[in-house]
């Protein structure tokens, strides 16, 4: 077990073991203002394991995830990036088909779908096909980075697959090793959250906590951290992409990674989970087969 996972469950955790949870209404959860279902790094395609990634083993993995989140009745799912992979020798045909066979399950969710945009997403494709492939609930297929409210919370999703010049990663020419988030999307961010006086959420592929691990952030994460203190309003960043749980807070954000879908083999390797967020703005995350429990901003 890495550090980082240690210190999670140490701070504020508890490991919930190698099987799916009863209903969690049936365990006396407290009503929440809203709640919702997040997976990452499913990196699907039809080829075969490499490097603990069982890349096949998503799509049943996938059914699992959906099939529980429509039992709890979750009010909407999004997924943080990397929803697909491609073959050792890619093909534009086969890239593709890959997405639509998993969003075909994903989309079997009975209520709002979101998707964040990871740097798998556009390593054999462009964001253009990405988007065709997809469908984001009630926003415009055209854009990567968005926001929607759901009963009183506002969610921010964010894009960092660009260049250090504004770029898109497209084909292959990405560099997953120095994104950034444009500043073109950081304009739009600031009057996203100055124009909504909403509780916020924000769901980012990338790492924009950690500037020790800028090889898996955002290299302006700094930045972007600056305008969601100003704003006032953020509650927690939900990230994936380092296929780890990890958790921290600065200036009273919670920033919380989660584990990948694709590592390792069988259903008990399978994660996910379904958070509450509650009227005084602490969150619960349930965690389902390897993902664990938190509170966040919750005292017992």
């Amino acid at each position: 077990m890495d550090l980082g996972r240690k210190l999670l469950i140490m701070i504020c955790m508890a490991t919930i073991g190698l099987c799916v949870s009863p209903s969690l209404g049936a365990k006396g959860v407290k009503v929440s203002v809203v709640r919702f279902g997040i997976m990452t790094d499913i990196h699907y395609a039809d080829r075969e394991m490499a490097k603990e990634r069982y890349y096949r083993q998503s799509m049943v993995k996938m059914k699992e995830a959906i099939d529980t989140m429509n039992r709890e009745k979750v009010d909407f799912i999004v997924e943080l990036g990397d929803f697909k992979d491609q073959d050792p020798v890619p093909t534009e045909k086969k890239t593709l088909k890959y997405l639509a066979d998993i969003e075909s399950v994903f989309t079997k969710f009975k209520g709002p779908t979101y998707h964040v945009m990871g740097n798998h997403d556009t390593d054999g494709i462009s964001k253009s096909q990405f988007m065709s492939e997809i469908h984001n609930t009630g926003i415009s297929p055209e854009k990567t980075y968005y926001s929607f409210n759901q009963k009183g919370i506002h969610f921010v999703v964010l894009d960092g697959n660009y260049t250090k010049d504004g770029k898109d990663f497209d084909h292959g020419t990405y560099q997953w090793e120095s994104p950034w988030i444009a500043a073109k999307e950081m304009k739009w961010l600031k009057e996203d959250l100055d124009a909504d006086q909403l509780p916020t959420i924000i769901f980012v592929h990338q790492l924009i906590d950690d500037s020790k691990e800028m090889k898996r952030s955002v290299q302006n994460a700094a930045a972007v951290r600056k305008i969601l203190e100003h704003s006032g309003k953020v509650l927690a960043v939900f990230e994936g992409h380092i296929n780890a749980e990890k958790y921290d807070i600065i200036n009273k954000i919670h920033y919380y990674s989660l584990i990948s879908m694709v590592e390792g083999s069988g259903p008990e390797n399978n994660s996910y989970v379904i958070v509450d967020v509650h009227k005084k703005g602490g969150m619960k995350v349930h965690g389902f087969r390897r993902a664990s429990n938190a509170k966040l901003g919750i005292q017992e």
